[in-house]
C-alpha cells in the first residue's frame, strides 16, 4: 500500500488519501450541507474574481513610485463581502464550517490538517499586515469595511473606528497601503483554499454515498441570471 506525506499547509497529500467515511450521519443536518456549501461559493467568487486575478504590485527608486499595479477599487468591495464572512467575528465563516467538517469527518488526520489550516488562518488575522507594523490584518480590514463605511452608514465623528481609519489612511503612503490591505487578503486566501479543496472533496462524496440533503441556496454566480423560457 503506497503512503504518501502528510504535510501541514500542503493540501496535496492530504488530498491523496482514501475517501473519509462520515460518522453519526443521523445527526447531519440541512444547515451542515448549507454551510460547507456556502464556504465552498465563497472560496470560489473570491477565486473566480477579477480581484484575485489583478497583480499587487510597486516599484520605487529612493523615494520616487516609479510603476504600480492595484486591484480596482470596485473589485475590492465585490471581495470585500466575502472577506467579511469570514474574517467578522459575527460570522466566521471558516470557523464554522471547520467545525461542522470535523465534528463528521472519521479521520484524525483530516481533522487535525484542517484545524492547522484554520489556527494559521486566525493567527495571521491577528498579526501585523505587510509593511504596517502595529496595524494587524483584522485592524487594516475592519478600518475600510468599518471605518470608511464601505459596509455601514458613516460612524460619527470622533469614533474608534472612523478615527482608526483617519489616521491609516492619511499617515500611510497610498502605494504601501493598498499593498498592505491586498497582499495581507491574498495571504489569507491561502488558507481559505486550502481548506476549502479538502472539505469540498469529502462533502461532494458525502452528499452521494450518505444520501445527506442537498445544500438549499441559490449560487451567487447565477443569481441574477435570466433563464430563456423559450
Amino acid at each position: 500500500m503506497s503512503t504518501y506525506a502528510i504535510i501541514l499547509g500542503e493540501p496535496d497529500g492530504v488530498l491523496r488519501l482514501p475517501k473519509a467515511p462520515l460518522r453519526n450521519s443521523t445527526d447531519w443536518t440541512q444547515l451542515d450541507s448549507d454551510i460547507l456549501a456556502h464556504l465552498i461559493q465563497v472560496q470560489s467568487q473570491i477565486q473566480q474574481s477579477r480581484w484575485n486575478k489583478s497583480d499587487v504590485r510597486f516599484t520605487v527608486q529612493e523615494d520616487k513610485l516609479l510603476e504600480y499595479s492595484f486591484p480596482e477599487f470596485a473589485d475590492f468591495v465585490f471581495v470585500a463581502v466575502y472577506f467579511r464572512q469570514l474574517i467578522a467575528l459575527k460570522d466566521s465563516l471558516l470557523k464554522d464550517a471547520v467545525t461542522r467538517y470535523c465534528r463528521f469527518v472519521d479521520c484524525q488526520i483530516r481533522s487535525a490538517w484542517v484545524k492547522h489550516e484554520l489556527d494559521s488562518f486566525n493567527k495571521n488575522i491577528a498579526s501585523d499586515a505587510f509593511m504596517m507594523p502595529g496595524c494587524t490584518v483584522r485592524q487594516l480590514f475592519d478600518a475600510f469595511m468599518y471605518g470608511a463605511a464601505l459596509i455601514h452608514k458613516i460612524p460619527p465623528v470622533g469614533s474608534p473606528a472612523r478615527q482608526h481609519f483617519l489616521d491609516i489612511y492619511d499617515n500611510h503612503p497610498r502605494h504601501k497601503l493598498l499593498y498592505a490591505l491586498n497582499m495581507s487578503l491574498k495571504t489569507l486566501m491561502n488558507y481559505v483554499g486550502n481548506i476549502t479543496l479538502v472539505i469540498y472533496r469529502d462533502y461532494s462524496y458525502w452528499l452521494h454515498d450518505y444520501g445527506l440533503p442537498l445544500p438549499d441556496t441559490r449560487w451567487h454566480n447565477k443569481l441574477f441570471e435570466i433563464k430563456d423560457r423559450t
